[in-house]
């Protein structure tokens, strides 16, 4: 089901966004790219969805590791998530 202009641009513009770190004193990425797709990527379309990332299999910066939401609507996404400085973490829209 493709999706219209305005979804593809915002989840586009979105993607790019910098998730941000939790205050937790464990750093689990995976866990917060997961929360930062639902509470900000996915709030923002509206959308409930389930979202699974997989865990890296480093935390060193520059790791990539991938991310997927099944939306309520049955549309998919998958995004790649990386490990940036400061225990940040950025989404993109694959």
């Amino acid at each position: 089901m493709p999706m219209s202009p305005r979804t593809t641009m915002l989840l586009a513009v979105l993607g790019a966004a910098l998730i941000t770190s939790c205050a937790d004193d464990r750093f689990d990425p995976a866990s917060q790219a997961e929360r930062g797709i639902r509470d900000q990527i996915l709030v923002e379309l509206e959308l409930e969805s389930d979202v699974s990332c997989t865990d890296p299999a480093d935390t060193v910066v520059g790791t990539t590791f991938h991310c997927h939401a099944d939306a309520e609507d049955g549309t998919t996404y998958d995004f790649t998530a990386t490990i940036l400085p400061d225990e940040f973490i950025g989404t993109s829209l694959d």
